[in-house]
């Protein structure tokens, strides 16, 4: 699946379960203004493009094998949206900047610096 397609597929799943999420501007990231009922001013922000997204989920091929009833890609995903579940339920007061790193996602308070990857 192309990287903007895995994009667009994450913030449908995260608009789902009673969530809000956009694309932010450029597609340097994601908005979250709802999870899972509960809303969130300010937004935390996903700091991702889909380049990075892409990447990201195809190095994590191999143990998206937790989710068999769906491809590689789509496992992956969805792995993903565990830890981002995971990040955003113990986020520390003040840490709603959102980053993934190789062993999950963390919440950080300030936003890291940007790399321009998606241009």
């Amino acid at each position: 699946m192309h990287d903007t397609l895995l994009f667009t597929e994450l913030v449908h799943r995260l608009n789902l379960d009673d969530g809000s999420a956009e694309e932010a501007p450029d597609r340097v990231g994601v908005l979250l203004r709802r999870w899972q009922g509960r809303d969130l001013d300010p937004p935390y922000v996903l700091h991702v493009d889909p380049l990075t997204l892409g990447e990201h989920l195809r190095s994590m091929e191999a143990i998206s094998e937790v989710f068999p009833d769906t491809t590689p890609e789509i496992g992956a995903l969805r792995l993903l949206l565990v830890h981002i579940e995971e990040a955003v339920e113990t986020a520390p007061e003040g840490h709603r900047h959102l980053v993934i790193g190789p062993a999950g996602v963390y919440a950080q308070p300030d936003a890291p610096p940007r790399t321009d990857r998606s241009v």
